[in-house]
């Protein structure tokens, strides 16, 4: 661009390209602050994708990965695409235009898409479910969004030696776009108002200032734009119902750490006589599930009685620290059997819920903080220690390495106890990871011992006991109004002789390992609770 008209590089012979340079020169601010907006909204793209596939694919480290390589797929595919369109239409801000403006529509119509295709693809592993759903949904548009660069790169290069300045001013504008985006889609907008409201924004912020030079320059097509996006943003924004009259969702929340729901629903394959049950859901699992009848005081599952049992052989007011909250079932079993309690959590949502929903006393101290961070600051003293982190395909890996039970054991009483929830494969290649936690918590220098629940591995729940010294079970007992008080605790231990340690691994900070080894087994738990909604609940 040379004093306000838009450099036209000398055509070749034979070429008879048709430069659609229709409107006026909208200087070097207005472009550069197009691209301010384009890098937002490819990490509003990123983080918002990459959280549309919790509900149905989880949030593990598998799927960072598919949202991590697919951005960076798309972004590469626009900067070619977009590197030859601008040579071939060089100084064509229409192009420039319409390129932010299909970029647009694509975001504001992701959370529709996302549902559209991801209900197709819940039958799918954890790997090729992300990889598959995100090519349909978030790749399209961050190709688009690649394109913006390299024209507006075109369009404000006059001349070679300006091109490297052009295109630093260009991806520094767009970075810092993205970098303030990033924090504040992730600190506020996401966990305050979800994700399909900041899709919609997004993509309208992206399409909004192309639309108006276009109609500004009466192009035949801008008019019909605003349309387009108010369509596409009432798909976005209207609630796909997709639930039987039987599962009542009393709320629902999209946040930085994924789906979370309250949801009422009978207790098919669960309980004998199929009994209306509420359940917290997070990421689609059923993290939570207590009786409506008995006022959300129990648990219907059965691990949650067997837990306090073997916490009971500590007297009245000894002091748990409990990791992980859930709908605060095991607070209010902890606190029958007389504890001082404190919790913490990482997500505030899920304290607002349990007091809310599950009935949990709101004097309950949760302390909002990553459980790590928590145990290595803090300068309190606990009896028992409790890690009740894992959900599904979710695992904070970080919590269980040997120098993670090195900082536990800093704040743990010379008579305390830790007590770990685990799933139940324990052989096989799906138990590696439960061999894997015994194998570091034996190396830590903590005698353990494991509680399993009733029930084939797929089924049951692994506790871990560990201590610094052995502990007496024999004068375990907990009642509640669902289960009948454990006579025998130690029928219900596992012999820990038996159990193979040869292709175990200690877990630690440098190379922790526990989500792969995680994998295989939560694999089957994913697909397990999303095949039992769409069998009961899915229309």
């Amino acid at each position: 661009m040379l004093n306000g008209t838009p450099y036209r590089p000398a055509r070749a012979a034979g070429e008879s390209h048709q430069y659609n340079i229709d409107m006026k020169n909208p200087g070097k601010k207005y472009l550069l602050l197009l691209s301010f907006l384009e890098g937002s909204a490819v990490m509003a793209c990123e983080l918002i994708g990459a959280k549309l596939l919790a509900p149905f694919f989880g949030t593990s480290l598998y799927v960072w990965a598919a949202a991590l390589g697919l951005t960076l797929l798309g972004l590469a595919g626009g900067y070619f695409i977009g590197g030859r369109l601008s040579r071939k239409y060089a100084g064509s801000y229409n192009l420039l235009y319409w390129v932010l403006i299909i970029a647009g529509l694509l975001l504001v119509l992701m959370p529709f898409s996302s549902s559209l295709v991801m209900n197709q693809t819940i039958g799918l592993s954890l790997e090729l479910g992300a990889v598959s759903s995100l090519l349909f949904f978030m790749f399209p548009p961050l190709v688009f969004m690649g394109m913006v660069s390299p024209i507006i790169i075109n369009l404000l290069t006059d001349e070679a030696q300006a091109a490297g300045n052009s295109a630093g001013n260009v991806y520094a504008i767009s970075t810092v776009g993205g970098i303030l985006l990033t924090f504040l889609m992730g600190f506020y907008v996401i966990p305050n108002y979800g994700l399909a409201m900041p899709a919609v924004a997004a993509g309208i912020l992206l399409a909004i200032l192309p639309t108006i030079s276009l109609i500004r320059a009466k192009s035949r097509g801008g008019i019909a734009v605003p349309v387009l996006l108010i369509a596409l943003a009432a798909l976005s924004l209207k609630p796909v119902e997709r639930y039987t009259e039987d599962y009542k969702v009393l709320y629902r929340s999209e946040g930085i750490l994924g789906q979370i729901k309250v949801v009422d629903h009978p207790s098919y394959e669960i309980t004998p006589d199929a009994r209306v049950g509420r359940g917290l859901v997070v990421n689609n699992t059923l993290q939570t599930y207590v009786g409506v009848d008995d006022e959300m005081e129990y648990s219907i599952w059965n691990w949650a009685h067997y837990f306090p049992t073997a916490a009971s052989i500590y007297p009245e007011g000894s002091k748990v620290l409990l990791l992980g909250l859930g709908g605060g079932t095991i607070v209010k079993q902890l606190g029958r059997l007389g504890f001082e309690v404190d919790v913490v959590e990482i997500d505030k949502r899920v304290r607002d819920v349990s007091v809310e929903f599950f009935n949990m006393d709101p004097a309950t101290n949760v302390v909002i903080d990553d459980a790590r961070h928590f145990v290595k600051t803090t300068d309190k003293q606990y009896d028992i220690v409790i890690f009740d982190t894992f959900l599904s395909e979710a695992v904070p890996e970080h919590l269980i390495t040997l120098e993670g039970f090195e900082d536990v054991k800093r704040i743990l009483n010379p008579q305390g106890m830790v007590m770990i929830n685990f799933y139940g494969f324990l052989s096989g290649v799906k138990g590696k990871a439960a061999r894997s936690v015994y194998k570091t918590l034996q190396e830590s220098g903590l005698i353990t011992e494991i509680l399993a629940t009733p029930g084939a591995e797929s089924s049951r729940n692994l506790i871990f006991l560990a201590a610094f010294e052995k502990k007496d079970f024999s004068r375990a007992h907990f009642d509640d109004h669902q289960f009948h008080e454990i006579e025998d605790l130690y029928k219900h231990f596992i012999s820990t002789r038996a159990i193979d340690l040869q292709d175990a691994v200690v877990l630690t900070d440098a190379r922790p390992q526990l989500a792969k080894l995680y994998t295989p087994a939560a694999r089957e738990w994913k697909k397990s609770y999303n095949d039992y909604y769409r069998r009961h609940f899915v229309r």
